[in-house]
């Protein structure tokens, strides 16, 4: 089973954290919406799975599955078993909620272009900030996935 992570660049940015901590292929996006698009199509490589991280400082402690990305008119969702993953991250103490209203932001735009390339076999998961990430958290969720 191959699988890709992904997170946008920047060493203060939660998500980027938890990606350099997981073992395997990571991809690191560029924070601008063209950049991010010229980063995902010159991604080589098949993958079953794609787990992409982003940033919502609204968060506490906890994380959003989001199922689905929006870009105009078109709307995309995930093909992967959110539900599942939800779960298991619940039994690791990890409170996950589920997310099916796209917003208008980077992490939407990064996951609709991500969804179209790896056939819907791709989740993101919204994390908190950095000061709620601890090495404890990021083992729970390198168990999970």
């Amino acid at each position: 089973m191959s699988v890709l992570y992904v997170a946008f660049k920047g060493n203060g940015n939660s998500a980027n954290k938890i990606v350099r901590n997981l073992s395997g292929d990571k991809v690191f996006l560029t924070n601008s919406y063209s950049g991010l698009k010229k980063d995902i199509d010159n991604i080589n490589g098949t993958y079953d799975f794609v787990y992409m991280f982003g940033l919502d400082k609204s968060l506490k402690g906890n994380v959003r599955i989001d199922c689905l990305a929006q870009r105009g008119d078109v709307c995309l969702d995930s093909d992967m078993d959110y539900n599942s993953i939800a779960m298991k991250l619940n039994k690791n103490g990890i409170i996950v909620n589920i997310g099916n209203t796209p917003t208008q932001s980077l992490c939407n735009e990064a996951y609709w272009y991500m969804l179209r390339k790896f056939n819907y076999h791709v989740i993101f998961f919204h994390v908190p900030s950095i000061k709620y990430i601890t090495e404890n958290f990021i083992e729970k969720v390198r168990t999970v996935l």
